[in-house]
């Protein structure tokens, strides 16, 4: 009975780990969490985040004291009191995930092609601009019209630099306006959160202290033989 028991335990593992390398070789399967809504601030630091680190490697392999591109860029200046608009955001951001697709292919195709570690940074910022983007779309609504044409690049290798070091600190600093007014929002909206349960508490506090004023008159027209 023993060995009997053991050999199905031994077969039951073999399966188990026969079905696991069959799903391994058929690849990750990526899939959305149902129910679960996009979370703008939490993207808005993951992207400032990438950004920031691509402008680090950008500088080690370009060079930091480049001085600014003179034009800028006004599709990602903000005035620092400016109200977050969801459809001017949007095309901020398509801006924006277009000017560093041109700064990608400018390293990836001619200044500095074997910097592999820029490469992956420039693509992991465009990828989260670009869900940012469709988050921004999803929380606040409306629709960018119409969309930004792609920056136009420079030809010269040292404007190229500038642009592109110039493009990457607007984008860096467009993503901490952002993220500042997603965190104003939260706060103003716990704060209405608050609000909101304490004025729950405090009526249906009241409700219980009036049953109590009205529980002892009940029961003392009971005990004395009268009816309301």
């Amino acid at each position: 009975m023993n060995s009997r028991a053991g050999f199905l335990k031994v077969e039951h593992i073999c399966m188990l780990a026969l079905i696991l390398v069959q799903s391994l070789d058929a690849g990750p399967v990526l899939q959305h969490p149902a129910g679960v809504s996009c979370r703008p601030r939490e993207l808005t630091v993951l992207s400032k985040g990438l950004v920031e680190e691509s402008i680090i490697r950008f500088e080690k392999a370009n060079g930091k004291h480049l001085g600014t591109w003179s034009p800028g860029f006004p599709e990602l200046e903000v005035h620092k009191n400016s109200s977050l608009n969801g459809p001017e955001a949007q095309c901020s951001l398509l801006f924006m995930v277009k000017g560093l697709e041109k700064v990608l292919q400018d390293q990836k195709t001619n200044l500095n092609p074997e910097d592999l570690p820029l490469h992956q940074k420039l693509k992991e910022a465009i990828s989260r601009v670009n869900m940012l983007a469709g988050c921004v779309k999803e929380i606040l609504g409306g629709e960018c019209s119409p969309k930004p044409s792609p920056p136009t690049m420079p030809k010269h290798v040292f404007e190229r630099k500038q642009w592109s070091h110039t493009l990457l600190k607007s984008a860096r600093d467009y993503l901490n306006w952002m993220e500042g007014k997603f965190e104003v929002q939260i706060s103003v909206s716990q704060a209405k959160s608050v609000l909101k349960r304490t004025a729950s508490r405090a009526t249906a506090k009241g409700k219980n202290q009036a049953a109590r004023k009205i529980t002892p008159r009940k029961n003392y027209f009971e005990g004395s033989g009268y009816f309301l």
